[in-house]
């Protein structure tokens, strides 16, 4: 099989059939990008389940921030290797998307298509106990950053972004860090000096 790495994490998810997996890798397809490209855009469909083999990207929105309609971008989160994604209430209802998703380093990704993926949904019962499981880490992904940003200080959240994504902290760029933790890139440069002193 080519597409092992995907294949070998929905295994991590739930011990698949040999039929599915052969299934699943003639459904598969590959795709590589630069940094900066956008593989999913505001207003347009996501229509394509990734998992990355190399790189890392963010999604990200834009919000009004006054009267003016001035708006801002908000990085919604930050994935590197090993990791699926996806915009869920595009993908999942197939409608425009309010959030792209930008690569922020050259990225390798296996991809599956939606219809591709609910035929083995239609086919295989086992596959739609591995998309719930896929779905779920989502919804922990987005309550995750609900609660970061509704609970938190500013140093607790660097704190726990830095010990449990350090990855992601050394290789991300700083200002989408900050967007991320809901912290200007000037306020997140003061809370690290803190930290080191």
């Amino acid at each position: 099989m080519k597409n092992t790495l995907f294949i070998e994490a929905v295994k991590s998810i739930y011990p698949i059939s040999k039929q599915i997996q052969k299934e699943l890798d003639k459904r598969l397809k590959r795709k590589s990008g630069k940094a900066g490209d956008l593989i999913v855009k505001i207003g347009e469909v996501n229509d394509t389940l990734y998992f990355i083999e190399s790189g890392m990207v963010r999604s990200y929105y834009f919000k009004e921030e006054n009267e003016n309609e001035e708006k801002i971008e908000v990085t919604s989160w930050i994935i590197n290797e090993f990791n699926f994604i996806y915009i869920p209430h595009s993908f999942i209802s197939q409608t425009s998307s309010l959030e792209a998703v930008e690569l922020l380093e050259d990225s390798e990704f296996i991809c599956l298509k939606h219809k591709d993926l609910y035929e083995l949904y239609n086919t295989f019962p086992e596959a739609n106990y591995v998309g719930r499981i896929l779905t779920e880490i989502s919804l922990i992904m987005y309550d995750e950053r609900v609660r970061f940003l509704r609970m938190m200080s500013a140093q607790k959240r660097h704190e726990i972004f830095q010990t449990s994504y350090p990855e992601i902290y050394e290789r991300a760029p700083l200002k989408y860090i900050a967007s991320f933790l809901g912290l200007t890139p000037e306020t997140l440069s003061r809370v690290r000096s803190k930290k080191s002193k």
